[in-house]
This record gives structure tokens, C-alpha cells and sequence, in this order.
């Protein structure tokens, strides 16, 4: 079965998630920018790589891997 959150601990979710979401529509806002007006492919590598960052830990709950606690 499962486990039902305390509303404190939803929040703090869609906290997180939300500040994740906006991270990506602003890098994703950058990263246009920067391929029409300078046309770099080191910045848009460093870009891309702060995106997927945010994708690994926050979707794919990479940092569970380490963690103590057993949850699904």
C-alpha cells in the first residue's frame, strides 16, 4: 500500500518540483539565447549539462540510490 505524506512533506515536493521546472524553462530560455546570438558550443554543452543535472536527480530520484532509508 501506500505511504500517505503528511501535507508539510507535499509541499515541500511541489516545492521542489516546481523550482526544478522553472530551472529548466530558464537554462531552456538561456540556451536559445545563446544559439542565435553567439552561436557556442562550449556554453551550450555547459547548458546542457546543468539540465540534465536537474533531469538525473530530480525525475529519475538518482540521489536515492545513496540513501539510508528504504522507500518506493
Amino acid at each position: 500500500m501506500s505511504e500517505r505524506k503528511p501535507p508539510a512533506a507535499k509541499a515541500g515536493i511541489y516545492r521542489t518540483g516546481y523550482f526544478v521546472a522553472i530551472v529548466l524553462a530558464v537554462v531552456t530560455v538561456v540556451e536559445f539565447y545563446i544559439a542565435l546570438t553567439f552561436n557556442n558550443f562550449a556554453i551550450m554543452i555547459l547548458l546542457g549539462l546543468v539540465k540534465a543535472y536537474f533531469v538525473v536527480n530530480y525525475f529519475m530520484h538518482i540521489k536515492s540510490l545513496w540513501s539510508e532509508e528504504e522507500s518506493h
